[in-house]
């Protein structure tokens, strides 16, 4: 071979390796733009179906409300809750007209709340016409949070036709009449927790990611960040996924969602779990408050106790896996919000008469004192109130132990697998 000939064949294969590595890279770029594309929209329908959920609940505690102070908050509530739905819903991969249905619902129930709150705040009694169509919409909502719940997160071109029979469900869903805008409130907030805390690199909120999970770092690969009140760097690794906070790098979030074939561990041994990893990572005085047992995995809330008020703002959600009682969900996001020093004072009423506050139609069992979140980023001491309702229910009602005002009601789904609150 000539010396031309060996110069034109080394030009030739270096054109090749480069034409080659250019595609790799391409292709890698390629995937993990559609990794962060899927994760944004798993997210959204993550979002849908917790607003459904909220709108279903706090339709449901609209009957038990007996303050025009209650009624008005539940009532900004859905239309708050109906503004994030319709977010998340612009969000997903919907190229038709196959959820211009749920669409309508959920903006009626936005608008519909909206009257209802001008109207309680201008002295009106909210009539039984209009507790009769909040029955329906509940109703309705429930469907809709049912048919969500079998969607599958496979974003690709079947996704519009998983949601036919969703659809299908509200070709029926009646016009209904009212005034009102829609309307859009999100509180501003900022993590408390955080407060005078540096912000670190995504390099280190890998490594507090490691420590915090015992995970190993070189497995994690980073995703695009989350902004807004609660900055993140975002990570993947096999079936999980990681969230810390850029600012102090405290692992926010963490979700693994392997499949669990079987179940070895009961619930008794995986609260045990639970509690072990919080205490483990420094988070003392917790207390478990409710369960849920879902999916192969039992999924606890904790808040934080402060002598004998349950603090009910700073709290942490963890699962735990019953096949071998591995943590596979961990959400620290209300208690980094919420969590700090505080100065709780005593009740000024008595529990007699805080519970003369209570709603007629509901039979108190127990109470406890609880510091709650209120509108406008702030906590109030109320005595809670465990009630029977008159279909059944099981109800929280929370009773300002300041000024007797009833602040907030609370709905107990409780079964087999566990106890919600909603």
């Amino acid at each position: 071979m000539t010396r031309k000939q060996i110069i034109m064949s080394t030009v030739a294969v270096a054109i090749v390796l480069t034409a080659g590595g250019f595609a790799v890279k391409n292709g890698m770029e390629a995937k993990a733009a559609q990794q962060n594309l899927n994760y944004s929209y798993t997210r959204a329908m993550g979002d849908l179906r917790d607003s459904i959920k909220n709108v279903q609940t706090t339709l449901g505690k609209g009957s038990y409300a007996n303050t025009a102070t209650q009624q008005t908050g539940l009532a900004a509530r859905l239309v708050r809750q109906t503004s994030l739905a319709k977010g998340a819903l612009s969000a997903l991969p919907i190229d038709d007209d196959s959820l211009n249905t749920v669409s309508k619902f959920i903006t009626q129930v936005g608008d519909f709340s909206m009257t209802l709150s001008e109207e309680v705040s201008a002295g009106k009694q909210i009539t039984d016409e209009q507790y009769d169509t909040m029955k329906q919409l509940s109703k309705y909502a429930q469907t809709l949070n049912q048919d969500l719940t079998d969607v599958k997160p496979v974003f690709d071109g079947q996704f519009s036709d998983q949601l036919k029979e969703t659809a299908e469900d509200f070709t029926d869903f009646p016009s209904l009449i009212y005034d009102g805008p829609f309307s859009d409130e999100v509180m501003q907030k900022k993590p408390q927790f955080l407060e005078g805390k540096e912000e670190i690199s995504q390099g280190n909120a890998a490594l507090n990611a490691e420590k915090f999970l015992g995970i190993d770092v070189n497995s994690l690969d980073h995703t695009q960040d989350t902004e807004g009140n609660l900055p993140t760097y975002n990570f993947t690794l096999e079936s999980a996924t990681v969230s810390v906070s850029k600012q102090g790098g405290e692992v926010v979030t963490y979700e693994n969602t392997r499949e669990i074939s079987e179940e070895n561990v009961s619930v008794e041994d995986a609260k045990t779990s639970a509690e072990n990893f919080l205490s483990s990572r420094g988070l003392s005085n917790m207390t478990e408050r409710y369960y849920v047992q879902h999916d192969g995995r039992v999924t606890f809330n904790f808040a934080f106790q402060q002598g004998d008020a349950c603090c009910y703002p700073d709290l942490i959600k963890v699962s735990v896996a019953l096949d071998n009682g591995e943590i596979t969900e961990y959400n620290a996001t209300g208690y980094i919000m919420n969590h700090k020093e505080r100065e709780i004072p005593s009740p000024e009423l008595s529990v007699e008469q805080a519970q003369e506050k209570v709603s007629p139609h509901l039979t108190v069992k127990s109470h406890r004192l609880s510091l709650i979140p209120t509108k406008g980023s702030t906590e109030t001491l109320c005595w809670e109130f465990l009630c029977d309702g008159d279909n059944g229910d099981q109800v929280l009602v929370y009773i300002n132990a300041k000024t007797g005002f009833e602040e907030q009601i609370l709905i107990l789904e409780t079964g087999d697998l566990g106890t919600l609150v909603f």
